[in-house]
């Protein structure tokens, strides 16, 4: 979910626009300010899917309005856009099997790819990650191994 703002007014009032929370439809909320400026929150559903098709698009952005208001005050209410993406909706990324909850992933085993691709094909998602995994710091840490290991491949060659 993202609600784009005119100003950070987070900032102003010194938060840092990072939360987590269990209570409300938002479970982990970022600062997704973009570079040029572009003031926005951006948070992670903790909804299951089932439930999120049945409160509909709507009743979700007014949820997570609400909580962003709890936690950063009124402004919040006040976006000038709200996007709000479920992937287990969109055909082109889920099937009806995934609408089951796996769980948080935990930190695994380091070797995802085998056999013929293992050399070829690095994987760099959250869940890759041996500490943080699907967290957004387990994503930058799993980017910072694969890139790593990308340059010890360039060296040898």
């Amino acid at each position: 979910f993202f609600a784009i703002y005119d100003r950070p007014f987070w900032r102003r009032d010194g938060l840092s626009g990072t939360a987590q929370s269990m209570v409300g439809p938002l479970v982990e909320i970022h600062d997704a300010t973009t570079a040029s400026g572009k003031p926005a929150l951006f948070g992670f559903l903790g909804v299951g899917a089932d439930q999120r098709a049945a409160l509909g698009e709507e009743v979700l952005k007014q949820a997570c309005l609400a909580q962003l208001a709890k936690l950063f005050g009124p402004e919040a209410l006040e976006p000038c856009a709200t996007l709000l993406k479920d992937w287990a909706a969109d055909s082109l990324t889920s099937t009806a099997a995934d609408r089951a909850g796996g769980g948080h992933p935990m930190p695994g085993s380091s070797r995802w790819v085998s056999g013929p691709w293992e050399s070829r094909l690095l994987l760099a998602g959250s869940e890759t990650s041996d500490s943080e995994p699907g967290y957004l710091a387990g994503a930058v840490i799993a980017a910072k191994r694969a890139v790593a290991e990308i340059r010890s491949r360039m060296d040898r060659e």
